[in-house]
């Protein structure tokens, strides 16, 4: 040191100590703490003195991790303890709070001011307030009918105004007593008396009734009734919106008496009703969606507010008898031609099938006897198949014109949506209809046939179908049908077998239109038909038997026989 003078550091950081002021910290004394650091039950601050102080979290005013290291704050020094004590100062920042909140909660109730807190939990009787995070009060539930409409996870989040209606210090604990309803009100009145009618607003979704839903617009909470949600009466309003949803609505109606309004989204935009006749005149082809399939016709909408009916009569041409939901399905996209507007009723008609025009106009130009057509299956029927050739024109073809053969049931041969080529026979625009013909486009294998074979011709045959009158079999070689009566059976005959066979009659004229042909097995050596019974019939039972079919050229000739 200089002159010599010995340098005494213990003395030295005692007087300095005792210049900052940062000596031993008394016991109710206020102190300025900045934070050092915090935890979730504690935080460290430096109150400039021998040791660092702690802050205990039940002696805080917030909770201890929302304290920021660098924070400053003032806190009462409740507890000290020397080195030889581990060297640690406690302090609350609660204690050094509460007359200065109490004081303040005390000029609020008189000065007729507000204080804010947050409802900590629901009690007998009420609520359980805290302001500032220090000082307890009681929410009588008569003074607080505006938390019921509430949620409880809402409730403790959200900080409120409240009056002060009552205050007593008392040495076992302070009596202030809260209000909210009467705050409220004022409020709400202030809010409703400077809003009007047309204004917009914003809110949010609160609960979704049957009857609409409750919006928080701020000071109370406003109706949004089911009516007001959108044009389109069939709008789900728990599909469109969930609870939190932010929306934004028109004041419609407001009673500051009873503290009530309503809003509505619809009117955000004006009435489609009003200049529908403009925008979709009668004519108009526009796009359209199916929202619903009654059995008298189809519904559409075409846009928000504006759906209408399509009547059966009004989506095909011709037979409009049909099962629309074959047709047409719900979300469905369409074009439709607007008919008819009722603006009054709010009813509006429209029609499918003018879209396009009547596709019959003209056919004869397009189609001609004898075309050859690419249909698809439409309907199968027990008397033939309904074949379309085109949107909403399609054609006949009767069970005898499916196939040479033949034919019991048409399903047997064709299946719904089977692509098949047909020969147009007729036309007929007058009465919609067109007849065809899928046997015409293959070859008749009965005329190879009656070039080939005559009477008592061995041809190979295989059982198709057993009748009580007899079988029905396929000619193998030449693909046609032929008959074996129930008297030339043998034992055990069943579809599949196959045999020769002679050709008892055969009779074949396509001007009228007869095919047949009888074979007889009898006679036959008995490795042909291992089962035939050995007694040959006699010639009346083997002519009664099955159906064969006498032409008209032979009842003609027998009928002259008998005149002679």
């Amino acid at each position: 040191m200089e002159n010599g003078e010995e340098f005494n550091g213990k003395e030295e950081f005692e007087k300095y100590l005792e210049s900052e002021n940062v000596g031993t910290p008394t016991v109710g004394e206020v102190r300025k703490c900045t934070v050092l650091s915090s935890g979730t039950e504690y935080v460290i601050v430096d109150l400039s003195a021998k040791t660092e102080g702690m802050i205990t979290k039940r002696e805080l005013v917030r909770n201890p991790e929302s304290y920021k290291p660098g924070e400053t704050i003032e806190a009462m020094v409740i507890n000290y303890k020397g080195e030889e004590e581990g060297a640690r100062t406690y302090l609350s920042e609660r204690r050094f709070m509460i007359p200065k909140l109490l004081e303040e909660v005390r000029k609020s109730m008189e000065e007729k001011r507000t204080v804010k807190g947050y409802v900590t939990k629901k009690v007998r009787g009420g609520y359980t307030v805290e302001i500032e995070g220090t000082l307890s009060a009681f929410l009588p539930g008569s003074q607080a009918s505006y938390l019921n409409s509430i949620s409880n996870e809402d409730l403790v989040k959200k900080e409120f105004e409240f009056e002060v209606i009552n205050f007593e210090e008392r040495n076992n604990g302070n009596n202030i007593v809260l209000s909210m309803d009467a705050l409220v009100k004022k409020q709400v009145e202030e809010f409703l008396n400077g809003i009007e009618l047309g204004s917009k607003l914003t809110g949010v979704i609160k609960d979704i009734t049957s009857f609409g839903a409750f919006v928080d617009v701020g000071p109370m909470t406003a109706l949004l009734p089911r009516s007001e949600i959108s044009w389109d009466k069939n709008v789900n309003f728990k599909d469109k919106f969930r609870v939190g949803d932010k929306i934004e609505g028109v004041v419609i109606s407001k009673d500051t008496v009873n503290r009530k309004m309503s809003i509505s989204l619809k009117r955000l935009s004006n009435d489609p009703w009003d200049d529908i006749e403009a925008k979709y005149p009668v004519g108009t082809v526009v796009d359209a969606t199916v929202t619903g399939i009654a059995p008298y016709g189809v519904f559409v909408k075409i846009s928000d507010g504006i759906k209408g009916l399509v009547r059966s009569e009004d989506i095909f041409w011709g037979n409009y008898r049909r099962n629309l939901k074959d047709y047409f399905h719900e979300n469905e996209n369409v074009k439709v031609e607007v008919t008819e507007i009722d603006k009054n009723r709010r009813r509006i008609s429209f029609s499918i099938k003018d879209v396009g025009g009547d596709p019959w106009n003209g056919i004869e130009e397009k189609y001609h006897v004898g075309d050859t057509v690419k249909t698809k299956v439409e309907k199968i029927l027990d008397t033939g198949v309904i074949l379309g050739i085109e949107e909403e024109v399609s054609g006949f073809a009767h069970i005898s014109e499916l196939s040479w053969n033949f034919v019991k049931n048409p399903s047997d041969l064709f299946k719904k949506n089977q692509e098949v080529e047909a020969e147009i026979l007729e036309i007929n625009p007058e009465k919609r209809r067109m007849k065809l013909s899928v046997k015409r486009l293959q070859k008749d294998p009965w005329e190879e046939l009656a070039k080939n074979v005559k009477m008592g011709t061995s041809v190979d045959c295989e059982i198709v179908n057993l009748k009580n009158s007899g079988a029905i079999l396929r000619v193998v070689d030449f693909n046609v049908e032929g008959f074996l009566p129930k008297s030339q059976f043998y034992e055990g005959i069943k579809v599949g077998d196959t045999f020769k066979a002679k050709v008892h009659k055969i009779s074949y004229n396509p001007q009228l239109d007869e095919r047949d042909m009888v074979v007889t097995i009898k006679g036959e050596p008995t490795e042909q038909a291992p089962h035939a019974k050995k007694e040959s019939p006699k010639e009346d039972e083997f002519f009664n038997q099955g159906p064969m079919r006498t032409t008209i050229g032979e009842m003609v000739n027998q009928k002259g026989e008998k005149q002679s």
